[in-house]
């Protein structure tokens, strides 16, 4: 059977596409809202991307120093028909945008399965993706991955595409991903690569790579022009300077920023066995075990045999499944080293629907071939593809189930918390453990709309909430690194760091040296407890904040 008639023999009226793709959408809508809070303000990196989108509107385009600049400009131009003094309304605003684009992607997933299989496995395609529970939970966070996704799956969709005047919109697509996430550079290279994969011998394919190369540094000069007028540097990306420390912790550590410590340093002081192993053999073995927990719960089941079955894909254009198989290679790749020191699984989440569509290849082996051994007519084989559709979606919302809800009392709590943090004490504390994630809130909302005049420039160095350094910020977070308990207090003591937040069940793995103080704060007399929420009160919050007496720490030191 050639490749042609799998895709055409079986039409389905666009009518039943459209009912199918929408009722596969709000399912999938369901499941993202069930694990969205929005009764919770932005922190972390979604609050570093709302205020930036207010900066924006405020006329500054200044760039951070280690994240793209696009989805913050995206977000910007929704966040200028809004005035209000509620940075909740700015924090679901931008939520609301993620999971809108988050959702609209399975449209678009639905038009790459077509370049692979006929509707009816299409439809496969796009559930798979719209169910996926990991997509689903990230989705409701405000971040920038919905919109990378999106961007890089119509990039490809367009590459790939048989008439060579594509390449066009697929680099301009890689120009605008590049504003987005500044680290998808690659996804330049990948694109040439399978273009010429694809296209090989084909008229006007070097006039057409020339307009597109053109139309995507067209697209991307603004951006490296601004980062080389802020940072002296059009490449510049903050967290290269001492990656090969080995240590996710150093990447964020305060006392490490102009620290520069190269691959070449590493192979210095350790050996180049040592830097294979680390950076190579671990980057690897971390990223395979990080992709199988991603696989869970239903595509663990399907990509074993997605991937043998590819090897010899026979219903499938051959170039387009080396095409996608040159996209999941290359682009996790340059992961290997970061997964060494940290693996965070969000990072390379935009492998789903490639991934996706080597899932679908052992289903539709069944249902065509070992189904048809049995005698099975179409309206039976797709009931059958219906029944395994809703064991899926049976196995994605038990997995939804293990994410935490929305918790109102939880988040009442963190923001008390905040409050009380900071108009009670003063200087520098560190977070150990998810303690203060209301803690910017508050300086951002006090007084009421002080951060709607938020400006990028006026920050210094890294931390994105430096401007609201003033007479209301009287607490500020600070990231410190040390390898051991003894040395992260004589490294607290140099940066006059006095106050440290400790929760019960949630320690930073890049602080596991802090582990016993919760339970037995009785060993560490040099640590004075100056605030426990079970002892004030607090119903589920459950932390303790210890004030360092560095004289007593020394003296014990010194008995020792």
């Amino acid at each position: 059977m050639t490749v042609k008639t799998e895709i055409e023999k079986e039409s389905i009226s666009g009518k039943y596409i459209i009912a199918s793709l929408v009722t596969i959408v709000s399912i999938s809508i369901i499941l993202k809202l069930y694990t969205t809070d929005f009764s919770f303000p932005l922190y972390s990196d979604p609050l570093a991307y709302g205020l930036a989108a207010i900066s924006h509107t405020n006329g500054d385009f200044s760039q951070s120093s280690h994240r793209g600049i696009g989805w913050s400009v995206f977000v910007s131009i929704f966040y200028s028909f809004i005035n209000s003094d509620n940075f909740l309304v700015y924090s679901n605003t931008i939520k609301i945008l993620s999971l809108s684009i988050a959702s609209s992607t399975i449209f678009l997933v639905y038009l790459l399965g077509r370049k692979f299989f006929s509707q009816k496995y299409s439809l496969v395609v796009a559930t798979l993706f719209a169910f996926e529970p990991h997509l689903n939970y990230n989705s409701g966070f405000g971040l920038s991955e919905p919109l990378s996704h999106l961007t890089l799956i119509a990039a490809f969709y367009f590459v790939i595409n048989k008439n060579t005047k594509f390449i066009i919109p697929s680099l301009l697509l890689a120009g605008i991903l590049w504003w987005i996430k500044f680290n998808e550079i690659f996804v330049l290279f990948i694109l040439i690569i399978i273009y010429f994969v694809t296209k090989r011998n084909s008229p006007n394919l070097y006039r057409n790579l020339f307009m597109g190369i053109l139309i995507f540094l067209a697209v991307v000069s603004p951006m490296l022009y601004d980062r080389y007028e802020q940072f002296g540097d059009p490449l510049y990306f903050s967290q290269t300077e001492h990656l090969f420390l080995g240590d996710y912790a150093s990447i964020l550590a305060y006392n490490m920023q102009g620290v520069e410590y190269s691959a070449f340093d590493y192979i210095d002081d350790n050996g180049f066995g040592k830097f294979l192993e680390k950076f190579v053999l671990m980057g690897i073995s971390n990223l395979i075990f990080t992709a199988v927990k991603m696989s869970f719960p239903y595509l663990i089941i399907l990509l074993p045999f997605g991937i043998l079955f590819s090897l010899r894909a026979f219903d499938q254009e051959k170039k387009y499944m080396q095409s996608n198989w040159i996209l999941i290679l290359i682009t996790l790749a340059p992961f290997v080293i970061y997964f060494a020191i940290i693996d965070e699984k969000r990072l390379i989440y935009f492998i789903f629907p490639f991934l996706i569509l080597l899932a679908v290849i052992p289903l539709q082996r069944l249902v065509e071939y070992g189904l048809s051994t049995f005698s099975y007519n179409e309206r039976q084989k797709k009931l059958f593809l219906v029944g395994v559709m809703t064991v899926v979606l049976i196995l994605s919302s038990l997995y939804t189930l293990r994410y935490d809800m929305p918790d109102p009392v939880l988040n009442d709590e963190k923001i008390l918390f905040a409050e009380i943090m900071n108009n009670t004490f003063e200087g520098r504390i560190l977070d150990a453990g998810h303690t203060l994630l209301g803690l910017n809130y508050v300086h951002a909302t006090n007084p009421p709309g002080i951060f709607k005049n938020y400006k990028i420039h006026n920050n210094i160095g890294s931390d994105f909430m430096e401007e609201f350094n003033s007479e209301n910020r009287n607490l500020k977070p600070i990231e410190l690194y040390a390898k051991s308990l003894e040395g992260f207090i004589e490294v607290s003591d140099e940066y006059e760091l006095k106050y440290i937040s400790i929760n019960k069940n949630d320690i930073h793995t890049r602080y596991s040296y802090l582990n016993e103080i919760y339970e037995n704060e009785e060993s560490f007399p040099y640590l004075r407890k100056v605030f426990d929420t079970e002892k004030e009160g607090f119903e589920k919050f459950k932390t303790k904040v210890f004030e360092i007496d560095y004289e007593k720490f020394y003296l014990i030191k010194n008995k020792e």
